[in-house]
Parts: structure tokens; C-alpha cells; sequence
């Protein structure tokens, strides 16, 4: 049996027997390259395969590097919540306690075994004891190393690792508020990081792509390779946009660079391609900036809102109003739909779209109010900032177009 086939039904058999959520296999090229996972059993999608790492980064890049298996049995209490995207497979697959071991081949370490739980049980602990013992003798022709683990302390969001190693300092336990909170900010971070990945490298590869195509018209003028040029620049012209697309619901480079404002025009340029939906933008802040905290999660609840409307309300316009007031930031989303009832919303999804709205807008002080009915929909948050903007502001009201 080839090792393709081989860890495939590996992984499959060990999620089986040891009940895991998740099993995955990866594996570098040669010693000193990257691992990619390559098999998995119980994935929730492809992401895993898109993430590569580098030895010494993520869990498997640890593993990989230092040649130790490394254990996981409750991630939310031992890793700090500012360390999440620094675990990519944590964030791909929501996993919650793991164990991870090394694959040895001819004396190198050259992939490494993940067995997972999406959750946490004192009870898995065993279960990882019982999976080493499973492995003791090697997996499809490698070698499994299953002792002096890099194991994380039993103190609360404990960082050192038994050997001296610690990957941080050591954090006391978080209330549920900060926690939420950095935890956030470790997503936001990562979101930042894949948005500009996007943007400066991949987009810049499929640019000299499309210079390739142009050259090689300019070589061959046939009827054949013309057809086939031209159906090559369209087919990577579709990919530019959804990546750019991408990119924006990832985290628009504008709410970094510009401010929330720009952002949410750029939202409303990508509700317009994708869902066919106007979004009308009135801005009574003069352009102003506030506190990062602030626009991330002012511009995540009006993203969230307008996304909402584009896909349930059945309207072709809605608008968006900014207004800075007495210290107080008003940000409303209106459109003039069929409604909802905002007690017993209809589920779509997660279902975590609304309560994630007023979990943001605790974590930055300001108050969510959901009001719709048969003639539509407002959607209105209000965030204290501490400062008042110059300049003319318009009321809410009118601002939408709304009678006051």
C-alpha cells in the first residue's frame, strides 16, 4: 500500500477507534522545508491543505523542529488568547485539546501525526495515552516518537514549557470579557495578515501571470492559441476579483490604512458585485479616525448587518449612516425589507450572527439596537468615543431618509 493511501486510511482508523474529531497528517519535502497537512479524517474543509508551515511556526512546525510530541488538553485555559494565530490549524479546524506527535523517517523528522478533540474533557488525556501506545511501533513506515513531550504547565494560560522552552510569559486567568477580547484581537490579526498576503503577493503573481498571457499573444497571432489566450486572461481575470473579494471580507486594507468610512465603501462595492445590492453612504464624521478597537468592530457589526440585508430583507438598495454627535459614534444600517422577528430571528447559518454583534458591541462599550418590522429593518450602533467631531452633523433620521 502507498503511503497516500496508507495515512488516508490511518487517519480514518485512528478517528474511528479513538473517537477524534479530527485526525490530520503532515508532511515537509525534505529536512528544513515546510509541512503541509496532506491527509485528514474529519476536516470541516479544505482549509487545512492551504497552510503551510515553516519549522518552529504552528503546531506542526514545533513539532517538526524540535522533534518532540507536544500536548494540548484544554487550548482556552493553556494558551493565551493573544497566541491563537500564531496556531493556524486551531483556527481552521476550532480545535479545543490536542496531541501531536513526530514522524521519523531514516532518522529525520519529516511529518507529523495531529489527533484532535473541538472540544475539552479531562477525559482526553487518557485517550492521548491510549493513541501513543496505539503508535508505539510506527505509522505507515515511520517512526512515531511518543515521549519527552514539550508539555505546557498545569497554571492557568500556563507558557513554559517543561523543558525551558516557553514560547511566552506566563498569563493569569482572564474573565470571559477579556478573553473575548483578545481573542478578537488574535483573529482580527490574522485577518489582517491573510488580507495583505493577498493583496501584496498573490495579486502581484497573477499580475505577471497576465503579462505572460499578453507576451505570449504577441508571439502567436494562430486562431487556435488566440481562443485559447483569450479564454486563459478571463479565466485569471475571474480569479483577480474573487481573490480581491477575498482580500476585502477578509479585512479591507482601508480600515487600516483610511479608517472606517473607506471601509465600508469598499463593503458596499463587494455587496454590489456579489449580491446585486446598492448601498447608499452617508458620512456626517468629516472622515474622522477613532480608536482601532472601535472602527474593527463598528465596521465587523456593519458588515455582518449589511451582508444581512443583501442576502434576507429582498431589497435592491439599502444605507448606511455615520454620525459622530456629543461624543457618542452612531453607525446605522436601514433597509426597507420584509423584516424579521428580532425575538425569535429565523436561523441562517451559525446562528451566531446577531449575538456576535452585541458581543462587539460590549467589547468596545456602546449598545446594539435591532429594530424591524413589515416596512424594514435598522440596524443601530452606538459607541462612546470620548471626543466630538467638527463640522455640521446630520440627525439619524434624516441621514436615512427616514422621517423623524
Amino acid at each position: 500500500m502507498g503511503y497516500q493511501a496508507g495515512f488516508q486510511q490511518a487517519a480514518d482508523g485512528l478517528r474511528n477507534d479513538s473517537g477524534f474529531d479530527f485526525v490530520a497528517v503532515g508532511l515537509a519535502e525534505k529536512p528544513g522545508a515546510p509541512l503541509r497537512w496532506l491527509y485528514s479524517s474529519g476536516a470541516t474543509g479544505e482549509r487545512y491543505k492551504r497552510i503551510v508551515l515553516s519549522p518552529g511556526h504552528g503546531i506542526g512546525g514545533i513539532v517538526l523542529k524540535s522533534g518532540k510530541p507536544m500536548m494540548f488538553t484544554d487550548i482556552d485555559r493553556q494558551l493565551d488568547p493573544r497566541e491563537y494565530s500564531s496556531y493556524p490549524i486551531v483556527f481552521a479546524e476550532d480545535l479545543r485539546s490536542f496531541c501531536a506527535l513526530p514522524l521519523g523517517l531514516k532518522g529525520e523528522v519529516a511529518g507529523v501525526l495531529l489527533c484532535a478533540f473541538r472540544s475539552s474533557n479531562p477525559s482526553h488525556e487518557a485517550v492521548f495515552e491510549r493513541l501513543t501506545a496505539a503508535v508505539a511501533d510506527g505509522l505507515c513506515g515511520y517512526d512515531v516518537t511518543i515521549a519527552d513531550f514539550l508539555r505546557f504547565s498545569d497554571a492557568p494560560l500556563g507558557k513554559t514549557l517543561t523543558d525551558g522552552r516557553g514560547i511566552g510569559a506566563d498569563y493569569p486567568l482572564l474573565d470571559e470579557r477579556e478573553r473575548a477580547r483578545l481573542v478578537g484581537a488574535a483573529q482580527e490579526e490574522e485577518r489582517r495578515r491573510m488580507s495583505r498576503m493577498l493583496h501584496d503577493e498573490l495579486s502581484q503573481e497573477m499580475l505577471s501571470v497576465s503579462m505572460l498571457l499578453k507576451q505570449a499573444r504577441l508571439l502567436h497571432d494562430d486562431d487556435e492559441t488566440t481562443n485559447l489566450l483569450d479564454k486563459a486572461e478571463t479565466t485569471l481575470a475571474r480569479i483577480v476579483k474573487d481573490v480581491h473579494n477575498l482580500s476585502v471580507q477578509l479585512r479591507p486594507l482601508a480600515l487600516d490604512d483610511l479608517g472606517l468610512i473607506a471601509a465600508l465603501r469598499s463593503h458596499a462595492g463587494l455587496c454590489r458585485s456579489m449580491y446585486g445590492v446598492d448601498v447608499a453612504i452617508s458620512d456626517a464624521t468629516n472622515g474622522a479616525r477613532y480608536d482601532s478597537a472601535i472602527e474593527t468592530h463598528a465596521y465587523r457589526i456593519a458588515q455582518e448587518a449589511m451582508t444581512n440585508a443583501c442576502k434576507y430583507s429582498g431589497v435592491d438598495a439599502i444605507s448606511v449612516a455615520l454620525v459622530d454627535a456629543d461624543g457618542v459614534l452612531t453607525l446605522s444600517v436601514f433597509d426597507q425589507g420584509s423584516g424579521f422577528d428580532t425575538a425569535r430571528p429565523e436561523i441562517h447559518g451559525t446562528g451566531c450572527g446577531i449575538p456576535g454583534m452585541r458581543e462587539r458591541a460590549s467589547l468596545i462599550g456602546g449598545e446594539l439596537e435591532i429594530r424591524s418590522a413589515s416596512d424594514g429593518t435598522v440596524v443601530t450602533l452606538r459607541v462612546p468615543t470620548g471626543e466630538q467631531v467638527d463640522g455640521p452633523v446630520e440627525q439619524e433620521a434624516s441621514v436615512l431618509g427616514r422621517p423623524s
